[in-house]
């Protein structure tokens, strides 16, 4: 599909047209030119500043009409700050279009660790000449004083971009754990997630977890009819054996995932091994648990077993099969 955004101009100036081919539904991936800020800026003084990179994804949709705009909506927002170990997840829209210039606003709702929902917004500003490429500051006091600040930039993925993994051999666990002492009921876990590349260093590689399309079976049967559909997002991210740690390499997931219609609930493996020494499953194989109370006594936990797919990521679909393991590849 391509989406066509009209500009009318005054006499004199030409009719300029922007399109983006894509999907209905498309991902965006941050770049490396994003970042975060916080603390104080003009007029006020302060010592207290921090800044972090800013990695991470969003989805977006053709949203509401608008005679001299183009809507988009921006769901999934999947965001890490390294530095800070903090995840950020929100929705909000973007508005690219105008009357007599060229005009784009980015709004957001978005919850920054465990802070409660705030709103960032970049006003609508002259620019948007690069989109579908999108560059903007968003923040919640217009930088003015103390204030929280995200310099977005972010273009779209190319499908192909975004490896596919199939569940096998997977299940849900819920039960005791650590000190606690009581049966653990397992429940067969099928289905696919997709993995995108954000940052790449010799230390290690981030992931985005995308399109979780998840079903937790009920172990007596073999049809999904009763089972408990999962989806979500998340990171997964990976460091390499140094010499400081030369024990070997290490991982961690960290997803948001909205189980039978309610949550999302965040799940975390905690930093964990990424197999033993000299082990190269990775990135064939995905092996990690994921956990609501980080493994302590009464806890929800996914244990995942995936393989990698050399099929390509159809987005938004669910293609599980009703069988105890595995999933068919993606067309």
């Amino acid at each position: 599909m391509v989406f066509s955004l009209l500009l009318f101009l005054p006499a004199g100036l030409a009719l300029a047209q922007t399109t983006i081919s894509s999907t209905p539904d498309q991902i965006y991936r941050l770049t490396p030119r994003s970042s975060f800020e916080e603390g104080c800026f003009d007029p006020c003084l302060c010592f207290a500043h921090f800044s972090d990179a800013l990695i991470g994804t969003w989805r977006m949709t053709p949203g509401a009409l608008d005679p001299r705009f183009r809507v988009y909506d921006i769901t999934d927002v999947n965001w890490f700050l390294p530095g800070l170990d903090l995840r950020v997840t929100g929705k909000g829209t973007y508005r690219i279009g105008g009357e007599f210039a060229l005009m784009h606003q980015l709004a957001l709702d978005l919850v920054v660790g465990d802070r409660p929902v705030q709103h960032f917004d970049s006003g609508l500003v002259l620019g948007g000449a690069e989109f579908p490429e999108i560059n903007l500051t968003i923040s919640i006091n217009n930088m003015v004083c103390h204030d929280t600040v995200f310099h977005v930039s972010a273009a779209p993925v190319l499908l192909r971009e975004i490896v596919p993994y199939s569940l096998q051999g997977s299940s849900y666990n819920e039960g005791c754990y650590g000190p606690c002492d009581c049966a653990i009921v397992s429940r067969p876990l099928i289905g696919r997630f997709g993995l995108l590349t954000l940052r790449a260093s010799d230390t290690g590689i981030d992931y985005a977890v995308l399109d979780i399309r998840w079903a937790v079976r009920d172990a007596s049967t073999l049809t999904l009819s009763t089972a408990t559909l999962v989806n979500g997002y998340g990171v997964y991210l990976t460091r390499a054996a140094t010499i400081a740690d030369p024990a070997g390499s290490t991982q961690r997931m960290i997803l948001d995932l909205i189980e039978g219609g309610k949550g999302p609930t965040r799940f975390d493996s905690g930093l964990v091994p990424l197999g033993a020494p000299g082990d190269e499953r990775f990135p064939l194989r995905v092996d990690i648990d994921v956990a609501e109370h980080g493994f302590a006594c009464y806890d929800n936990v996914y244990s995942i077993h995936a393989k990698r797919r050399t099929a390509m990521m159809t987005p938004g679909t669910v293609d599980t099969e009703p069988t105890p393991i595995g999933v068919k590849p993606a067309p």
